[in-house]
């Protein structure tokens, strides 16, 4: 089973694959015709962020080389593909806090800024999008500090908030997201290629939309905390909205300015390694289904069903001669935190996928972060069997224990269940993969 599923996480990978999917973007059949391919000699301005970054720069360099005249590239602390690439000299990098901002995210927010006001005329600006940049790339309005910045995305988090209510607040607190970074751009060609790492690929939310314009304004972003009793917790955030909420509802209908906002386009997706993953299962001699690629929910409670789908199916491939099957989805869930755990949303659906699969036999679940990091923990995610609570009561731990305190991580280290790889350097959201299996197999 875990070989299985190790090739099957695999195949999700390589079609997430960050430097791959912006070469196809700049040269190749996804380029031809759409206006997205880089000219031959055009001079360009690189921004790239996110989990992700590092390759998406690498694969630009690849086909773009000298004609990148300036760039920085925005990673989390310690990316290993950042740290280890050799950058051209006319290329800056710089790591900053993820999942939380950090004083090197205002360095690069600050950085950013000053790059596009130095760019020379007739330079285009290259931006590259991934999950994480809404934290490593800020810049603040005067009024905010990065420690509020940092509690009202904490007190959200813990909250279970999803992440469109975090990016609803996150424009709203934002010189950058909401279209902020395009508008700095302009008059300049612009060019955002995506890495989305959120259901439905919506392009405000992907880094919150540096590079167009938001939906929601002061108002929503009041609204989401209002929604979640969060006003009088972070009370400078909540005075700085409610006077831009006023300030907006003052100010006359504009039209929408769609000039500076120039080209978009979603590279690699979610969607797009479920179906890699359903690909290669067959592959491997199993049926596949495709279950969501837009889930959301509760994380435990999303573990839970999956798990009662999976054991549905075994039952109806109880004909003999029946092909294994893979039951496979995608997208993000969210954890509302009690307790002061380490673990994260993929080992919550893992637990909750456990309870439900107790003592049911020929049935794996793998649930895991593409980017290689669940939560808090150093794991990606974690495997759950039928035989996963009796083999934790043994050595008495308890699942329902560690839900209770949002401490799945020890749990599964115990079992020698944690998903183990490392930062990947890609970020298209979570997995979670159900191998069921007929008669003897496993």
């Amino acid at each position: 089973m875990r070989e299985d599923l190790r090739v099957l996480h695999q195949a999700a990978l390589v079609a997430a694959d960050p430097a791959a999917a912006v070469r196809r973007a700049l040269f190749g059949p996804a380029a031809t015709g759409t206006g997205h391919r880089i000219r031959e000699g055009e001079k360009v301005l690189l921004i790239a962020a996110g989990k992700a970054a590092a390759g998406m720069a690498a694969g630009a360099f690849d086909l773009l080389g000298n004609q990148i005249v300036a760039g920085l590239v925005v990673h989390p602390h310690g990316d290993p593909r950042a740290e280890r690439t050799v950058w051209p000299t006319a290329i800056r990098t710089l790591g900053a806090g993820h999942p939380l901002p950090d004083t090197a995210s205002l360095v690069a927010g600050e950085t950013v800024t000053e790059m596009l006001a130095a760019r020379a005329e007739g330079t285009s600006v290259l931006v590259l999008l991934s999950g994480g940049a809404s934290a490593l790339l800020e810049q603040l309005p005067p009024e905010i500090t990065l420690d509020e910045l940092r509690a009202v995305t904490l007190a959200l988090q813990r909250a279970g908030a999803d992440i469109a209510a975090l990016n609803t607040v996150r424009r709203a607190l934002s010189r950058l997201k909401g279209g902020g970074l395009a508008r700095l751009a302009a008059p300049a060609r612009l060019l955002t290629l995506a890495l989305a790492d959120v259901a439905g690929e919506a392009p405000e939310a992907i880094g919150s939309g540096p590079t167009v314009p938001s939906p929601t304004g002061p108002a929503e972003a009041l609204a989401v905390l209002a929604g979640r009793g969060l006003l009088a917790a972070v009370p400078g955030v909540t005075a700085f909205l409610e006077r831009a909420a006023a300030a907006r509802a003052a100010e006359p209908p504009a039209a929408v300015a769609e000039a500076p906002y120039g080209e978009y386009r979603i590279v690699g997706s979610n969607r797009r390694a479920v179906a890699a993953v359903a690909v290669a299962a067959g592959e491997c001699g199993f049926d596949s289904r495709i279950v969501a690629t837009a889930l959301a929910g509760e994380a435990r409670e999303v573990g839970a069903a999956l798990a009662a789908e999976a054991i549905r199916a075994r039952e109806r491939l109880a004909t003999r001669g029946a092909r294994p099957l893979c039951l496979v989805q995608g997208g993000e869930t969210t954890v509302t935190v009690h307790g002061n755990g380490r673990g994260g949303r993929n080992q919550e659906v893992a637990l909750g996928a456990a309870r439900v699969l107790a003592g049911q036999p020929k049935i794996a679940l793998l649930a895991v972060a593409t980017d290689g990091i669940d939560g808090n923990s150093r794991a990606a995610g974690a495997l759950a069997t039928g035989d996963t609570l009796a083999r934790a009561a043994a050595l008495g731990l308890s699942a329902d224990t560690a839900l209770a305190n949002n401490d799945a991580e020890p749990f599964f280290d115990a079992l020698g269940d944690l998903w183990l790889t490392g930062r990947t350097g890609t970020n298209v959201n979570d997995l979670a993969i159900a191998l069921v299996y007929p008669g003897g197999e496993a």
